[in-house]
């Protein structure tokens, strides 16, 4: 038996077991109760009976109320239709079964003409109707409210009204009185059932507890399409990737409009309920990242607008804003900027659509990659990524797997895009030549690889200033190794050994 059920089962026993002794005392008693006591004084008799009578109809009264409270609602209908009863509901029967209880004593015990009774009460119901007129329109509100079942509770709406602020959040009750509304910021809203009833109401939770939102960014009309809806849509599904999770709807881009200024871009995202006060100002604030990192901005009103804006930067990234992108990896930091420009001018830039496979776990590879525009996703097979390892989500900025190329590993992981991405590319042979060229090149990346790996539990993994100087000169060793051809002694013996 589980606890619920015993809980139920305890709250009808008083009163089922109180009637029972009641009803049996009359009926084996007969007239024997009289004699009990000062069965000679009348008045006793009288108020013995009178007593016992309004018990028994108080406890049968007591158990029909909960009978329906706790097995019908709280068990039957509840398991029928999926959703708690409202409170109201199970007030308004108890109610009527209290009335019911008073009127038979009343009419049994007490020995009154019924008729005159609810004469008077019909009189009486008449003056406090006047003078209730409110409250009743809220109490019969709240009745028609919870028969139409438009809504009901736990399910997130929008009440709304011409001339008044709208009202969101997720409803709690409804009572004899008043609705009980969450709102978005915790606070609880208590309005009367009669305006609540004379809203226009929009609920969110059926017929899915899901809706559809969007956001708009203007950008240079000189921008490609293909690569602002790249930019867009990265931003958009990284923002709700970190607000509600790997399962988020994968969002969308439209053009929405074409003005003096650019073209007016619509970001369309699916979200639930309590995910939607955050989401736009996430997404919105994720498109700025983005922007930023693709080298670009929203647009400028006309007057505004500069009228010679230079169109380089507007399609892709030249030599100067690649070889910046390069230098801000944790792997370049610290590079001299000849350096930089070297493997900036030596890169290829490759564009790909989702979906597609750019690494695969286990298998040996030939070039860097840096993410310029758009989001990959990394999968693993260990339950928990080693240091160094590629992060779950690839970002604008991100630069894998230098493990790869410079220690001869195979990728940790399987890399797929996720959205439309410009990637950079740094073949193995640009390196090579990086190294060969460069005294500078071997000693900074080999101490930034050997930081990487070493950075202490829970900081970025970064150039943090430590300087680790044995086990930097393994990690060059190890380099060398690697690249013989890139290593200026090598190099000269192997090409004396050719010409011989």
């Amino acid at each position: 038996m589980n606890e619920s059920l015993r809980q139920i089962i305890g709250k009808i026993i008083a009163p089922l077991l109180v009637c029972c002794a009641i009803f049996a005392f009359f009926y084996l008693g007969g007239d024997t109760y009289q004699t009990f006591g000062l069965a000679a004084v009348d008045s006793t008799r009288k108020a013995l009976k009178y007593i016992l009578g309004v018990i028994a109809f108080l406890s049968l009264a007591i158990l029909a109320q909960r009978i329906i409270r706790y097995v019908i609602f709280d068990g039957i209908v509840v398991r029928a239709t999926g959703t708690p009863v409202p409170r109201l509901l199970s007030q308004i029967s108890g109610l009527v079964i209290y009335l019911i209880a008073t009127s038979a004593c009343a009419g049994i015990v007490f020995d009154q003409d019924l008729t005159v009774l609810w004469a008077a009460s019909g009189v009486a119901g008449l003056v406090l109707g006047m003078a209730l007129k409110e409250l009743l329109q809220d109490v019969f509100a709240g009745i028609a409210l919870n028969i139409d079942r438009a809504v009901r509770i736990g399910e997130h709406i929008r009440l709304h009204k011409s001339g008044d602020d709208a009202i969101v959040g997720q409803l709690l009750e409804i009572s004899w009185r008043t609705s009980r509304i969450r709102d978005f910021y915790g606070d609880v809203v208590i309005l009367p059932n009669s305006k609540f009833s004379s809203c226009t109401i929009t609920n969110f939770s059926q017929p899915e507890p899901s809706s559809y939102r969007f956001a708009t960014v203007t950008l240079d009309a000189r921008v490609p399409l293909g690569r602002a809806v790249r930019i867009l849509q990265a931003a958009a599904l990284e923002a709700l990737t970190e607000l509600v999770g790997p399962s988020t709807h994968q969002p969308w881009i439209e053009v929405k409009a074409i003005k003096l200024e650019g073209v007016e871009y619509a970001i369309f995202y699916k979200a639930e309920w309590q995910y939607l006060v955050n989401a736009r100002p996430a997404v919105l604030q994720n498109v700025l990242i983005h922007l930023a990192q693709a080298g670009l901005e929203p647009a400028l009103p006309r007057q505004e607008a500069v009228a010679d804006t230079p169109h380089e930067g507007l399609h892709l990234p030249d030599a100067t804003r690649l070889s910046a992108l390069i230098g801000a990896t944790e792997l370049f930091r610290g590079l001299a900027e000849g350096d930089l420009l070297v493997l900036a001018r030596g890169a290829r830039l490759r564009e790909e659509v989702a979906g597609k496979l750019i690494a695969q776990a286990g298998e040996a590879g030939t070039t860097l990659y840096l993410v310029l525009e758009g989001l990959l996703s990394a999968e693993t097979s260990r339950r928990k990524p080693a240091r160094g390892e590629t992060p779950p989500m690839l970002r604008p900025g991100d630069l894998f797997d230098p493990a790869v190329i410079f220690q001869g590993e195979a990728h940790a992981s399987t890399v797929r895009t996720r959205t439309p991405v410009l990637l950079c590319e740094l073949s193995r042979d640009l390196l090579a030549e990086l190294l060969k060229t460069s005294s500078e090149a071997l000693p900074v990346i080999s101490r930034n690889i050997a930081q990487r790996q070493q950075a202490p539990k829970g900081q970025p993994r970064a150039f943090k200033g430590l300087d680790d100087g044995d086990f930097a000169e393994d990690v060059a060793q190890h380099i060398r190794h690697l690249f013989p051809e890139a290593m200026p002694g090598k190099g000269a013996s192997a090409r004396k050994a050719g010409l011989a």
